[in-house]
């Protein structure tokens, strides 16, 4: 009694040390026509390791980091740099094109996918079962910026952020231009009142040009306060270097506004003096971190490891035609019918902006299986067609664009070696709503000696292998390769 609760214990354990099903990991290849035998126990001990650095495209095939690689890095690789962009533009009047020097991104994925499954045989035809995958992804990032080959940079880091002399001086920028507007805009109401005054023969017919001049002015230094900073902003991130061209005429510019506030108010002395302080340098990968993480509040380009449940699935497979093959009977055929429902228990968060680290759909989804097992002496071909949809979006954040539906066609065909021993070749066709598809092929070995079982004596035991590559995929599939490697255990949890 003692040794059967122990047995049942064991039982137990490895069933916390199992993979997930098809419909959740992607994992078709892994799933036949068999049910265990009735009252007994089948665990799924199965691991599946992903492994990716590159993924598909319109034209073929890029490395993951491909967003964040070029040779001037921008706003045309990366969005957010856009109003930067925008802000050097306005102050510059140039049409800047903002690079901040060389970038490249070197990344791969991981993935190993181990649920907690057990399916128990109701009859010889019915089994119900459980799933609760444990799912580890991790994206391993470098990330490198530098001006090697001659690929200059025009922004770096704003040193108002980290200089007390440039927060300084960019502070006094903004009250030369207030108090040069301020003066001018007193000049033009007491010249409207008094036009004798002193200064308003300069001004007698030019207060529209006056008008126009604080106008612009005033737009000017907002602009520039927004990107370089001032005593209640922090500004951009990245601003113009102090040699670059915008830099340069954002000074003579300031230079102009000056001119011509010295010219409308007659003043002997300048008026504004101060420019805006430039960066000293290029920005470094640690820059770039820090204004991903710090202005954008996403993740750092770096190390990214997410590891937890997945969706639970509860589901069951019966047995709908049973015709196997014996001595007497060269061909055989199964056809079994399977089904279930996924719980959204997985964590849809995302840790990085390269590759999908989230942990489940979001959603409950409702799936359908139909498997073939046809054998003709030495030949099997084993076909399996698989159909899920979301009935329920449990997370609402990205209703819109996440998949509803998903297809799958997978086909084995397979060279028995001996009984129990068989090679086979795999592919697979799947297919998305709203995320595309993808074609995967591959091959492996399997081993069983299920067919040999007659309901007493030694539980029979089955393994399989096989190895997958993404060959065919629409933009933005990961380009990946997987091992899937199953251990399958039958065992009589009551009696013998």
């Amino acid at each position: 009694m003692r040794k059967s609760a122990l047995r049942a214990m064991t039982v137990v354990g490895l069933a916390l040390t199992s993979n997930p099903l098809d419909a959740q990991a992607g994992l078709g290849q892994l799933e036949d026509a068999t049910t265990p035998p009735g009252g007994f126990f089948r665990l799924r001990l199965i691991n599946a390791w992903t492994r990716s650095d590159a993924r598909f495209t319109a034209n073929g095939v890029e490395p993951l980091g491909a967003p964040f690689t070029a040779d001037g890095f921008g706003a045309d690789k990366f969005q957010p740099l856009t109003a930067i962009q925008s802000l050097v533009q306005a102050a510059s009047g140039l049409p800047v094109t903002l690079s901040l020097g060389r970038s490249r991104l070197d990344a791969t994925y991981r993935e190993e996918i181990l649920p907690l499954a057990l399916e128990y045989g109701i009859t010889r035809r019915l089994s119900v079962s459980v799933v609760m995958p444990v799912v580890r992804k991790r994206a391993a990032m470098l990330f490198r910026l530098d001006t090697a080959g001659g690929f200059s940079a025009n922004v770096g880091p704003n040193l108002h952020r980290t200089s007390t002399l440039a927060s300084q001086t960019n502070a006094t920028v903004q009250t030369q231009f207030d108090n040069a507007a301020t003066m001018l805009a007193a000049l033009l109401a007491s010249c409207a009142g008094n036009p004798g005054g002193a200064g308003c023969a300069t001004l007698a017919g030019r207060e529209a040009e006056a008008q126009q001049l604080i106008q612009s002015s005033q737009g000017f230094a907002s602009t520039v306060e927004t990107l370089y900073g001032s005593a209640t902003s922090t500004g951009m991130a990245f601003v113009p270097t102090s040699a670059s061209a915008a830099q340069q005429e954002i000074a003579l510019r300031v230079a102009a506004f000056n001119a011509q506030y010295r010219d409308l108010l007659t003043s002997s002395t300048d008026l504004i003096v101060a420019v805006p302080r430039g960066a000293g340098g290029i920005a470094g990968a640690a820059d770039f971190q820090s204004y991903l993480t710090e202005d954008l509040g996403r993740d750092s380009l770096t190390m990214q490891e997410r590891i937890g449940i997945g969706d639970v699935e509860l589901g069951f497979k019966f047995r709908v035609l049973d015709r196997p093959r014996t001595d007497q009977r060269r061909t055989g055929i199964q056809l079994a019918l399977a089904g279930g429902v996924r719980l959204p228990t997985g964590s849809r968060q995302s840790t990085s902006d390269v590759v999908d680290l989230r942990l489940g759909e979001g959603s409950v989804v409702v799936d359908s299986r139909a498997i073939v097992d046809a054998r003709a002496g030495r030949f099997g071909l084993l076909a399996a067609g698989h159909f899920a949809t979301s009935v329920q979006n449990v997370d609402t954040t990205d209703a819109a664009t996440r998949t509803a539906r998903w297809t799958e066609i997978h086909v084995a065909p397979r060279w028995h070696v001996s009984e129990p021993l068989a090679i086979h070749a795999a592919y697979s066709i799947r297919t998305t709503d709203k995320n595309g598809g993808d074609q995967l092929v591959g091959g492996g070995i399997s081993f069983t000696s299920l067919s040999a079982f007659r309901g007493s004596g030694s539980p029979p035991v089955e393994m399989r292998f096989t190895h997958l590559e993404a060959v065919r995929g629409e933009a933005g599939k990961p380009k990946f390769f997987r091992d899937q490697l199953e251990v399958r255990i039958y065992y009589r949890l009551l009696g013998r």
